[in-house]
């Protein structure tokens, strides 16, 4: 009587299975079908590579202008590293391998304008970047790549480059800086969406798809990359980390900021997380939303400050600024500006358009910027009426409103403090640890956002402190001892600023090695400038080098 049942049962659990069986089996048809359609769609033409046949590049880099001119003083770059390196040459892929599982469904619709202003940028660096694009990027999303001379010495540098595939050419009759030259190129644009890259960039593996999904679910986000670092010396393609944020301080020096762990999620459970500040100048936006918001502000001289203010009028104004793990591109980060900044100066154009954000969009809290810059109280602006009244247009939020729920790390600070917040060896952050009652340790622990025992304020008087304990040097030990003391108006506690070195008593504060131990200590040693492991930075600074 049993036995029966027990076949059906059993025959019923054997259709379910196999039922089971060819529902996953289809289901992964279906995921493996829509991925495959997807690199299809873009994956053949990144396999061919017509323009450097057709090209001659190293006539084209050959006619650049090298007479007199030192190797590095003409692009603070190496100049003869950068022509001997292939304009076509591979990079590593640098982003998760999470990010090679993910499905984009991004509308037919969509298409992308690249703008990409330059003056007197190396040929080698101009043509690398251009066909890295064209090598690289969907040729059914790539609507255009418009370049902008903003009047450099020699014509050729862009006229040259007409014969690309997508490439049309634009060059000012004046010199015209950087957030004009781009709107100048956003205005010829005629894809649905716009992205702005500088002319010494690399974009990596699938870099696009990733930003354009996130612009189709977040139609009114600035979104970015993240910017990987060409080695300046070397060309080197260097990954850098995938959880870092843009910020800066009242003085408008650009600071790079650790996201915490619930903001940069793994790539498998989130496509973006949320930045203060777009990361350098490159990113991608919504070519009507862009417009909505009034694009860059023109009245930004030359260089400096397009990142921070776009960054702040799309918080304020109703946008989002995102950062996208999943896409890469490399930005050669040089140590100074190699161009001339006319009519006065870089220093005084950084700081007349440090002004203009500050009078634009601080609100009441533009004292914190005259605070730390009183000298620009003295020059004067451009009217800013204009941005006055888009902010009443769109019913921009107050400044209040940024510091509070997009950068809380920006705190107003007493005329007292003269840098603040982390501070940092790159990843890591010096971090006080209390080991039991009245006794706390100081080490070097990985930075971690809203970090209480990773804030310090450094004082005018030469304090370094967390409330009221300071950091606190025992000298006359062998070996000198780093703690945490109750600030006591010491010598012990009275600490210096050369630039980037800590100094007490004339040594300086140094993340050493024990060689016997195996492991890093700090102490007190004789100061060596180029001595990495004796270089500390704050996550905000109050003063210019000048000052220090």
């Amino acid at each position: 009587m049993w036995r029966p049942k027990k076949r059906r049962f059993l025959c019923v659990g054997i259709a379910c299975l196999f039922l089971v069986y060819v529902v996953r089996i289809e289901i992964n048809k279906s995921y493996e079908n829509r991925r495959q359609k997807f690199q299809d769609s873009f994956s053949s033409d990144v396999a061919i590579k017509p323009v450097v046949i057709e090209f001659d590049h190293e006539k084209y880099i050959a006619g650049e202008n090298r007479t007199g001119i030192h190797n590095f003083a003409k692009h603070s770059f190496n100049l003869r590293v950068s022509d001997a390196t292939s304009v076509d040459r591979d990079i590593p892929d640098s982003k998760d391998p999470m990010c090679k599982n993910r499905i984009y469904s991004i509308p037919a619709s969509y298409s992308v304008s690249i703008v990409i202003s330059f003056h007197n940028e190396a040929r080698s660096a101009l043509l690398r970047t251009i066909v890295s694009i064209l090598n690289r990027t969907p040729d059914r999303l790539l609507r255009e790549i418009i370049l902008v001379d903003d009047f450099s010495d020699n014509v050729k540098d862009g006229s040259e480059l007409a014969s690309f595939p997508k490439v049309r050419i634009f060059r000012n009759n004046q010199r015209q800086g950087l957030s004009r030259s781009r709107m100048i190129g956003a205005q010829k644009s005629t894809g649905s969406h716009v992205i702005f890259l500088d002319s010494h960039c690399e974009v990596n593996a699938d870099w696009l798809p990733p930003l354009l999904q996130v612009t189709y679910e977040h139609p009114k986000a600035l979104v970015s990359p993240v910017i990987d670092i060409i080695d300046a010396e070397t060309f080197q393609y260097k990954p850098s980390s995938g959880n870092l944020k843009g910020g800066f301080d009242w003085a408008f020096n650009y600071r790079w900021q650790t996201a915490s762990e619930a903001e940069s999620q793994d790539p498998i459970d989130s496509t973006f997380f949320k930045s203060p500040v777009i990361h350098g100048g490159l990113f991608l936006a919504n070519k009507s939303w862009f417009n909505e918001l009034g694009g860059l502000d023109k009245g930004l001289d030359i260089w400096g400050l397009e990142n921070i203010e776009i960054s702040i009028k799309t918080w304020l104004c109703g946008g989002e600024v995102l950062t996208v793990p999943c896409s890469r591109v490399g930005h050669v980060f040089r140590s100074r500006h190699p161009y001339s900044f006319p009519p006065n100066g870089s220093m005084t154009t950084y700081l007349k358009n440090s002004k203009r954000v500050a009078e634009a969009w601080f609100d009441e809290y533009k004292y914190q910027f005259y605070d730390v810059k009183p000298q620009a109280k003295h020059h004067t602006i451009s009217s800013i009426e204009g941005i006055l009244s888009l902010k009443r247009k769109l019913k921009c939020k107050p400044f209040q409103w940024y510091l509070d729920n997009i950068y809380p790390e920006l705190k107003p600070v007493s005329k007292d403090v003269l840098a603040m917040g982390q501070l940092q060896q790159e990843s890591l952050c010096l971090q006080s640890q209390v080991v039991k009652e009245n006794k706390t340790t100081i080490a070097l622990a990985p930075c971690a956002a809203s970090k209480s025992e990773q804030e310090w304020n450094f004082a005018k008087s030469g304090e370094l402190h967390q409330g009221k304990n300071c950091l606190t040097a025992k000298l006359n030990a062998k070996k000198p001892k780093i703690y945490l003391a109750k600030c006591s108006n010491n010598t012990k506690q009275k600490w210096s600023r050369r630039r980037r070195l800590l100094m007490l008593q004339g040594l300086c504060l140094e993340n050493a090695m024990d060689t016997m131990m195996g492991h890093f200590y700090l102490t007190l040693n004789p100061c060596r400038q180029k001595a990495f492991s004796q270089k500390w930075d704050f996550s905000v600074e109050l003063q210019s080098w000048g000052d220090r």
